[in-house]
């Protein structure tokens, strides 16, 4: 998950200004997720704490409470903003302690790669509730390393009443994005691979197996579009509400905030591909009480807390059959899995090379310098 894209926390504070429905309800409880928040790992080897870095208001109180009252054990919850702090953080002394950490998929094996993670025990944790088409993807074959917390997807929210032509296609998007009317009008991400990935996909390229010569040459056409675009900063549904933006990248969470501000707005996750990020419970190797580190996994794990989790966060938990299990009452329920026919199949996760990050990264500067952003 791009670190600018509205994510699971600052999607959060979107529905919280907005009416979705009962999630906005139990939003209620978001204003402090953790029993505590602290800008490190508590007192090493304390038994009665699990240490947690993860992203902000990822947790309900309700559940961090429940499971105190049924372990004993106190979750104290440090924060980070990015997943390459994650791996900065881990890869120092100041990283030691941590019992869990919850990384975006695609640094997952970075993470491993340094021997910062642990292998987890599956003699001590249950898998088998968990939808199999989010276990053993490209970023961590056979879970060696990582367990599924929550997922998103890559897509565009839009207003028909501008963009007179449906998209369905990332080259549709880039062409309705020049036209009368839309053109200035157009948010992007600032993640690198989230925009080149998109030229590298209508080319039908692999964004993790292309080299630098493929790389520079899809963020050719990025830079021929980026002068119709208005922002690459964090989305924010107001600006689909007042017509300053008419066409956006986000995700699906961010979508169905924006759609219940405005409901002609129209999300679609563009073909040929696009990106399927998922946030993912892992345990440091230098973890001072795993045995309540995997207490809590099981906790969350337990198909009840995940169902109210994702009521919480509006992003859906990993839980297998999740969709018919929500509420009826929770409005717009479908967008939170992306709509009701993602395939799956079509969605592809990011993962960090340190190859090619480099030049993902200075093309994106070079794409915004052209956007004069």
């Amino acid at each position: 998950m791009s670190v600018n894209l509205p994510s699971r926390r600052s999607a959060l504070a979107l529905l919280g200004a907005a009416t979705a429905g009962t999630t906005l309800a139990a939003c209620s409880d978001a204003s402090a997720p953790g029993k505590t928040q602290t800008a490190g790992a508590n007192k090493a080897g304390d038994k009665g704490t699990v240490n947690i870095y993860t992203w902000p208001d990822y947790f309900s109180s309700k559940s961090l409470k429940t499971f105190t009252k049924k372990t004993g054990i106190s979750p104290n919850i440090s924060t980070y903003d990015s997943s390459d702090t994650v791996f900065t953080k881990l890869n120092s002394p100041a990283g030691a302690g941590f019992d869990i950490v919850v990384p975006s998929s695609g640094w997952i094996q970075p993470l491993a790669d340094k021997g910062l993670l642990a292998e987890i025990d599956r003699d001590k944790v249950d898998l088998s509730s968990l939808d199999p088409s989010l276990l053993d993807r490209e970023y961590d074959p056979g879970n060696k390393y990582s367990i599924p917390k929550d997922w998103g997807m890559l897509g565009i929210v839009y207003n028909p009443d501008a963009v007179r032509h449906p998209i369905r296609t990332w080259q549709d998007f880039l062409d309705a994005g020049s036209q009368k009317g839309v053109s200035g009008k157009v948010r992007m991400s600032s993640s690198a691979w989230e925009t080149i990935g998109i030229s590298l996909w209508i080319d039908g390229k692999n964004w993790n197996t292309v080299g630098a010569a493929a790389i520079k040459d899809a963020a050719k056409r990025i830079k021929a579009f980026a002068p119709h675009v208005k922002t690459f900063e964090g989305f924010d549904p107001a600006t689909l509400a007042n017509g300053s933006v008419v066409l956006a990248q986000c995700n699906q969470a961010a979508a169905r905030t924006a759609i219940a501000q405005n409901p002609k707005l129209k999300w679609v996750i563009p073909g040929p591909r696009s990106e399927l990020w998922v946030d993912s419970y892992a345990l440091p190797k230098k973890s001072h009480n795993p045995d309540a580190a995997y207490k809590f996994l099981n906790y969350e794990l337990t198909p009840s807390v995940q169902l109210h989790e994702t009521e919480f966060l509006g992003y859906p938990a990993a839980l297998k059959g999740l969709r018919r299990k929500m509420p009826k009452s929770v409005k717009n329920s479908d967008l939170i899995f992306g709509g009701k026919h993602v395939d799956f199949d079509k969605l592809t996760t990011f993962v960090v090379n340190k190859k090619t990050i480099g030049v993902y990264q200075q093309q994106q500067t070079e794409i915004q310098a052209a956007a004069g952003k």
